[in-house]
């Protein structure tokens, strides 16, 4: 469940989710976010939750009939991924603006969003908890069970990804656990590997 204090983010953030299954992914990522926050004390949940709640409200702006083709292994589109990225930066400017966010905070979380798919570097602790919560999710029965219906991967082929993704992917060590861990939930209730 959402924290109190983010419901109205939440509540601003969800008619730009309506696409992807992004509404049903941000709250694993919520949830993901939340735990790695426990993981690293040091890091400003005030940072982070808010911008894993905004993080992929620029799929919005995507047109659909491209959208499954702006990201992935078939990608045809990469500037429309690049443009959920800074459409987000724009949409939860926005958002957080209406809802008196200090300016300091609104700067660090649409940095975060700007590059958060695209970018190779972690500008912080708190831009690598974001990420790391955005892969997490593949690591879940519904994860997998949305990425393959994307792009027809089966179990098995998702499960060699999620696999090798596990030291080459996450920023954090709180991340690549919760990944191992994860993963083995999938490997056991799949029968697979």
């Amino acid at each position: 469940m959402i924290n109190f204090k983010y419901i109205d983010i939440w509540e601003q953030a969800k008619p730009y989710l309506n696409i992807r299954r992004n509404d049903k992914h941000t709250w694993y990522c919520y949830y993901f976010a939340e735990q790695l926050c426990e993981a690293y004390p040091e890091a400003n949940r005030d940072i982070v939750l808010p911008t894993i709640l905004l993080h992929d409200v620029g799929w919005s702006t995507v047109p659909k009939d491209k959208i499954y083709e702006a990201f992935g292994p078939n990608m045809l589109y990469p500037e429309l991924r690049r443009q959920h990225e800074t459409e987000g930066v724009r949409i939860a400017g926005e958002i957080l603006r209406e809802l008196e966010y200090d300016d300091e905070a609104i700067t660090e979380i649409t940095s975060i969003i700007d590059g958060h798919d695209t970018r190779k570097e972690s500008l912080s602790l708190h831009d690598s908890i974001v990420r790391d919560a955005d892969k997490l999710w593949r690591y879940t029965p519904f994860g997998l069970a949305t990425v393959g219906s994307w792009f027809n991967y089966s179990v098995h082929e998702q499960m060699l990804l999620l696999h090798k993704w596990i030291d080459t992917r996450f920023f954090t060590d709180a991340g690549r656990e919760m990944a191992r861990g994860l993963y083995a939930f999938l490997v056991i209730n799949n029968n697979t590997m």
